[in-house]
Order: structure tokens, then C-alpha cells, then sequence
């Protein structure tokens, strides 16, 4: 007995070591996203690494203004990776870059001095390159991409570990569970063994509010949170179960989420900006990634937006895909009847992840696409009215599940977005 004994206590001293260094290879993992993009552009991959052993201080993602004519990304990205490496206190980073942000990250990694700060470098759905990262080619790359992107002319890159899909769309690629296992498997080449995302009964969950497109933080913002019957299209508390003032970098939360419980969260911005009123389905595991958007008054994006009806005679529906976009053909997508997901409104090289839903103005409620979003990849512009003087919820169909939400008004109430996964 004392010979097993014996045994068992050297097997334990021998195999601690190996569990430390397979620790200490789980590098900080650095993630930037693309065109009006933000940082819950990996909200489901962040589930996946948390699953297969990675703790939450080691997941960050870079918010930045994509939008913006003139930024200084490249320095704040810099400012930023410093700062991961101070809190953590590791020597490197593993960075990853999805579309647009892909090309902040060759740009970041085109500098000797700055590329000693990462190990190991992912490009997913974004451009075409010559060589693998670093001034020299000298990071290691993994460049993922897919025929199904009909946004970007992806390729493989001379030296890099490329990996093509054949069906994920443009920001498909970015969330999709095949691309998780090529980053996981690229990042800790020594762990064979994978874990599927556990379900909770009380997920705790998080996030950030932020200005659309430009990932402004909004401080001192109110953020109400109600749960919802999706079924019924109706609030299951008159008051808030939650209620937060965000911090100074826009951060709300936590709270405890129940299971089989969707929840309506309420944006109200200190600066002026529309209320907001999200509609998550029910979570099924930690989430610290829940964003909420608000729409800015000036740039870019604003001048998209500011088309969106401000009164009371109509409501305004946004619904957002977050984790594949609507393609005519693969998805089917209906609000009251009318087809969304048809080839002229959402063809593979829209590649709509969201769809904004009013009356464009001329009181003639078509159906079509308004003309002001044809030409922008990824958001779609319906005329299509909802009116608020009407008592019946809205009913929206999406691969064969049922949403049904309340029409607000939009000056008074504010906006909806419905957020599908």
C-alpha cells in the first residue's frame, strides 16, 4: 500500500509542472473587429475559449472608431496592448483581427519594436497579403478566410498557416465555431482536447454602452433591464429587475440571469442621444459581452441614421443577426409577412447583419429597400411601416423561430433592436 502511495505522490510532483506550463502558454488574447463593428463581434468565441480553460482577465477586445476619417488606431491599439500586459503581466500577447481589423493589425505588426509584443497572429476574413505579419514576416500567422465572403477578396498568404472555409459568410467567419477551433488549436498547439460551452441556469452577464460605429463609451448612461416574453410580445415586470449608471469607460453589470428568461435591456444616454430598447433572447451561459448601442448625432454613421423617423405615428425596428448574416437562399427572415431575406434585399454580397425597419416618409409603405442603404455593406434600410397606434405585437420569423415584440413609439418611447443569435 505504501509502495502505491509513494507512487501516486511522484506522479502528482511530475504532473504539476506540465499543468503550469500549459497554463503559462495560454497567452492574453488581444481581439480587434471590423467595419461598424465592436467587441461583441466575439462575445461567442470568447465563450468557447472561457470553456476550454482560458480565464476572462486574459480575453480583452479593442473597441475603435471604424468609422472615423482620422484616428490614431494604430497608437491606441499600442496603449492598449501595453496596458493588457501591465494587468496581466505576461511578456506577449496573441492578437486577432477580424476584417478591417485585420488591417489594423498588419499595420500595428509593421513595426520591429511593436511586433516583440506578440506571439502569434490571426487574420480572419480580411485582405489579401504578401507575407505573414511583422516587419520581416517574422509572426507566426494564421490566416482564416472563406469563399462564402463576398465582402472581402481573401486569399492565402505566402508563409502563413491559411485555413479556407467553403460557406461561412463575412462575419460568419469571425464567430463561427470551426474558426474557434483553428484560433484555440493555433494559440495552444500541445491541448488536444475540447470542450463544449456548459450551460447555466444563472449565467452572469455584463456589458458596455457605446456609441454606434465610433465605440464612443457613453458615461453616466441609465441602463434599465426588464425581463421578456418573446412569446407574448410583453414585459414580465412593470418595473426594472435591474437598473445601472454606467461607468466611465460605458460598463454596466453584473447581474444574474435566469434560465429561459429573455430580457429586454433599456439604453437612456446622458448626452442627449435616442433611448434604445434591446431584445436578447434567453442566455444560456456567462456573457460579459452585451452591448448596447446608441445612435451618435454627428459623423458618418449619423448620417445614415438620421434618417430614422423621430415621431410618434410610427415605431422603428432594428433586427440584428450577431452572429452570421441574413443571406438570400440559406435564411429565411419575415416581419408581419414581408420577406426580408429575399435576393433583393439581402443578397451574399450585402451580407445585411442588420436590418432597420420604418416608413421612409412618403407615407407610401413599400416593402423595398430605401435607396439611402443600398449602397452599404451590412445594414439594410426598410419601408415598411409600424404603427404604434397598434395594439398587436409585431411578428418576426427567423429559420423557423418566432419573435413577437411591442410597437413603441419612436420620439417618446424610443427605438427597438431585437438582437438574434
Amino acid at each position: 500500500m505504501k509502495k502505491y502511495s509513494l507512487l501516486f505522490f511522484v506522479l502528482l510532483i511530475l504532473i504539476k509542472p506540465v499543468v503550469a506550463q500549459n497554463a503559462e502558454e495560454k497567452l492574453p488574447l488581444v481581439f480587434i473587429h471590423g467595419f461598424l463593428g465592436s467587441g461583441d463581434t466575439y462575445s461567442t468565441q470568447f465563450q468557447r475559449f472561457i470553456a476550454n480553460g482560458y480565464l476572462p482577465s486574459q480575453l480583452h477586445v479593442f473597441d475603435w472608431n471604424s468609422v472615423g476619417a482620422k484616428n490614431n488606431t494604430i497608437n491606441q491599439l499600442d496603449s492598449f496592448i501595453n496596458m493588457v500586459l501591465a494587468n496581466t503581466g505576461a511578456n506577449r500577447v496573441n492578437l486577432v483581427g477580424h476584417s478591417a481589423g485585420g488591417g489594423v493589425g498588419y499595420g500595428y505588426l509593421n513595426d520591429a519594436d511593436r511586433a516583440l509584443k506578440v506571439a502569434k497572429y490571426v487574420h480572419i476574413g480580411s485582405s489579401k497579403q504578401t507575407k505573414p505579419a511583422g516587419n520581416n514576416g517574422q509572426i507566426s500567422t494564421l490566416n482564416i478566410y472563406s469563399l462564402g465572403d463576398k465582402v472581402v477578396k481573401a486569399g492565402d498568404i505566402p508563409g502563413a498557416l491559411n485555413v479556407q472555409q467553403k460557406e461561412s459568410d463575412h462575419y460568419e467567419v469571425a464567430t463561427s465555431e470551426a474558426s474557434f477551433w483553428e484560433m484555440f488549436h493555433f494559440f495552444n498547439p500541445s491541448i488536444t482536447n475540447q470542450q463544449k460551452v456548459k450551460i447555466k441556469k444563472q449565467p452572469i452577464i455584463a456589458g458596455k454602452a457605446c456609441l454606434m460605429g465610433e465605440n464612443t463609451p457613453l458615461a453616466n448612461a441609465v441602463v434599465e433591464v426588464y425581463g421578456f416574453s418573446l412569446n407574448r410580445g410583453k414585459r414580465m415586470d412593470e418595473k426594472p429587475i435591474f437598473k445601472y449608471n454606467t461607468d466611465q469607460q460605458g460598463n454596466w453589470g453584473p447581474f444574474k440571469a435566469q434560465a429561459a428568461v429573455a430580457y429586454e435591456f433599456v439604453l437612456k444616454p446622458a448626452g442627449g442621444q435616442r433611448t434604445v430598447h434591446y431584445f436578447h433572447e434567453p442566455f444560456t451561459t456567462d456573457d460579459p459581452l452585451v452591448y448596447l448601442r446608441a445612435l451618435p448625432k454627428t459623423g458618418m454613421t449619423a448620417l445614415l441614421l438620421n434618417t430614422l423617423p423621430s415621431n410618434d405615428q410610427q415605431s422603428v425596428l432594428a433586427i440584428f443577426s450577431s452572429n452570421r448574416a441574413v443571406i438570400a437562399g440559406r435564411d429565411s427572415l419575415t416581419i408581419d409577412g414581408l420577406n426580408l431575406a429575399s435576393e433583393t434585399i439581402s443578397p451574399a454580397t450585402k451580407t445585411a447583419i442588420a436590418h432597420f425597419i420604418f416608413e421612409n416618409g412618403d407615407g407610401n409603405s413599400t416593402g423595398n429597400l430605401i435607396p439611402t442603404f443600398k449602397s452599404i455593406p451590412f445594414m439594410n434600410g426598410i419601408d415598411f411601416l409600424l404603427d404604434p397606434n397598434d395594439t398587436k405585437p409585431v411578428h418576426i420569423l427567423y429559420n423557423g423561430k418566432h419573435y413577437y415584440l411591442p410597437k413603441i413609439k419612436a420620439a417618446s418611447e424610443g427605438i427597438m433592436v431585437l438582437v438574434l443569435k
